[in-house]
């Protein structure tokens, strides 16, 4: 028989946090959809019968989310809720913890791997066409580290969208968008845009091919030369 004190009380809601509740679900159902402005504060709560400073409340949660978004004058809109918009309190942790990079990285080579062998598959020749576009943008942009970031992910993104499937695209852009902060002291490193220039090649020929198992195995090689200098990149700003 359970004990007394396992019986713990239940903790009731706040209204805020079911003010949160039901616009997450109005944005799930897609009653209100990505560009939608809200009504203001003093409607809401007059619709939903609760105080203003509640409905303040369950704004301020989501817009930390990044579900929302506030502009001064303007309004409450719902976010386009892509991978930038949602991901900010997780780069937010990871940059404080510099220890999960390793994490990050073991989870991107068993995404992107994935991704590179089905992209192998059904990727189409203009989707081709672009990828070697990119290499040739790279290639004038080895001491560019900014706008060679920029390429970079034009490049990755083109063979996301090639599986196909927009579950692995949202996956693998997100977890791309959490290493960004950390990608951005190794771009600065002298050889490493250059290293990436390279893997990159041997990627659009794999995927030329149509050979899966050499995409696989040529991303699964450019994630180990990025996790190596991302963490070397690291250590020397440390």
């Amino acid at each position: 028989m359970a004990e007394p004190e396992e019986f713990l009380p239940i903790e009731r809601s706040s209204i805020a946090e079911q003010v949160a509740k039901k616009l997450l679900d109005l944005i799930r159902s897609r009653n209100l959809k990505p560009g939608d402005m809200l009504p203001t504060e003093r409607d809401l709560a007059a619709m939903m019968q609760v105080s203003r400073p509640s409905v303040r409340e369950a704004i301020r949660g989501l817009q930390i989310l990044g579900v929302l978004r506030v502009r001064q004058g303007y309004g409450i809109y719902v976010s386009p809720l892509d991978a930038a918009d949602l991901l900010g309190p997780l780069q937010f942790l990871l940059t404080l913890n510099a220890e999960n990079i390793d994490a990050l990285y073991e989870i991107r080579r068993l995404v992107d791997v994935g991704i590179a062998r089905l992209a192998a598959e059904r990727i189409s020749t203009p989707d081709l066409l672009r990828l070697k576009q990119q290499i040739v943008v790279q290639r004038d942009l080895l001491y560019d580290p900014l706008s060679f970031r920029a390429s970079d992910l034009k490049f990755h993104t083109i063979i996301m969208e090639a599986t196909g499937n927009p579950f692995m695209v949202r996956t693998a852009s997100s977890l791309y968008l959490l290493g960004a902060e950390y990608r951005r002291l190794a771009s600065e490193t002298p050889g490493v845009l250059r290293q990436s220039l390279a893997d990159h090649e041997v990627i659009v020929a794999a995927l030329e091919k149509r050979n899966g198992e050499a995409a696989a195995k040529a991303v699964e090689d450019h994630l180990h030369n990025v996790h190596r200098s991302t963490v070397d990149a690291m250590e020397k700003d440390q």
